[in-house]
């Protein structure tokens, strides 16, 4: 069978859902008789071949304010991809413009006697990371300040925003011959939107990349780490829904007499903020996103404990990793970090509570020797992507008899 992706977040600065598809055309290769077709928005019409299948770009505009990601504005050229390269089964990782020209193609094959399924992968929140909480945000922390009774007003139409792309959200789910959730909260969550029948595929890491034998002293001296150096890394989007700064803030709340430095990895639309607020704090560096996975995977096995503050991840790909790696996790007690970071493997505080975050590096520090064996060993016991991708592919072929 020919295996196709469609998704807005692919490209070089991308997070988990570039880990997972990558991953998936790589299991594909290496260990099937499929082919993989990738389908997503870029700077001109190409069509490319490398070594775990082929990639279709469509050219397609930024993202007002985005420096990398692209959208898809014509589902007719997406529709026109699928045609020439008939895929059997169509995975939608975006869910704005794609799923409709998904829908039409399999309609297409129907009509022709022909199988295809579409699957649906909820690997983002939409309703509630980016439109809900930005809203809120945006009530909470500028438009307070002017009038209360016009920040309840941008609350209320945050509510009624967000419950919209939830209705929307159900429909492309409901359209979805297969639904897939990476975590049971997302699998509930996905409920809340209305959409049953959701199937639970966890997400997986490379063992072999991600490993504690890969710390390199080199990594540290580059930012003037010593080895009593406590070094907090977060690695991720600079967006909005991240609370990157909530980082920051926490780093400068801890002790006078705690050595420690904040090591920021990545890019997006806050860099400049968040550039601006690291050079305030000599120990905070903000340090480009890494494309060789080789190199990431050291920087994370020279750091000490992996930091977070956003509250909408969906399964958290970049904690098991760094756990994978030997480090604990100080997050806050939202979406799938809740179940990334069970008791005894790092420490989560209330969302949006830096004093808390700060209290729970200290504690976190004074335990991390064990917490890091039991962080790896937490991951080689439930985390493998051979299992992310024998259950997939299982639930595709299995609907598709």
């Amino acid at each position: 069978m020919k295996f196709c992706d469609v998704t807005l977040a692919y490209n070089e600065h991308s997070g988990g859902i570039r880990t997972y598809i990558d991953q998936k055309r790589r299991f594909l290769a290496e260990s099937t008789q499929h082919t993989h077709l990738l389908i997503v928005p870029g700077a001109e019409d190409r069509v490319r071949e490398d070594a775990h299948g082929t990639i279709v770009e469509i050219d397609s505009p930024r993202f007002p304010g985005q420096q990398d990601y692209r959208f898809f504005i014509n589902p007719r050229s997406i529709r026109k991809a699928l045609d020439a390269h008939a895929p059997d089964i169509v995975e939608l990782g975006s869910y704005y413009i794609s799923p409709w020209a998904a829908f039409s193609y399999r309609k297409h094959r129907h009509r022709a006697g022909e199988r295809c399924l579409v699957g649906g992968f909820f690997h983002t929140d939409v309703a509630d990371a980016y439109v809900g909480a930005p809203l809120r945000a945006l009530a909470h922390d500028w438009i307070d300040e002017i009038s209360d009774t016009l920040g309840h007003m941008v609350e209320k139409l945050a509510d009624t925003a967000e419950k919209g792309a939830e209705r929307y959200m159900r429909n492309v789910f409901e359209h979805c011959d297969l639904r897939f959730a990476s975590t049971p909260a997302q699998a509930e969550r996905l409920r809340d939107y209305g959409v049953e029948d959701v199937r639970i595929v966890p997400l997986g890491v490379d063992l072999e990349l991600f490993r504690p034998d890969k710390a390199d002293p080199a990594v540290r001296a580059r930012t003037g780490a010593g080895p009593a150096t406590m070094v907090l890394v977060y690695a991720g989007r600079l967006g909005t829904e991240k609370q990157v700064p909530k980082l920051i803030e926490a780093y400068a709340q801890l002790p006078d007499r705690f050595d420690a430095q904040l090591w920021i990895v990545g890019e997006g639309p806050l860099h400049d903020e968040i550039a601006q607020l690291a050079g305030e704090h000599p120990g905070v560096h903000l340090l480009s996103y890494e494309t060789d996975r080789e190199r990431f995977a050291a920087l994370l096995a020279s750091a000490d404990i992996y930091v977070t503050a956003g509250p909408h991840e969906t399964f958290g790909l970049a904690v098991i990793e760094a756990q994978a790696a030997g480090l604990p996790v100080v997050g806050v007690a939202g979406g799938a970090l809740r179940e990334r970071v069970p008791e005894g493997l790092g420490y989560l505080a209330p969302v949006g509570d830096a004093a808390a975050m700060a209290a729970g590096i200290v504690r976190v520090a004074a335990e991390r020797e064990q917490i890091a064996q039991r962080a790896r060993a937490h991951v080689e016991r439930n985390f493998a992507w051979t299992r992310t991708f024998t259950e997939l592919l299982a639930d595709y072929e299995e609907a598709a008899r």
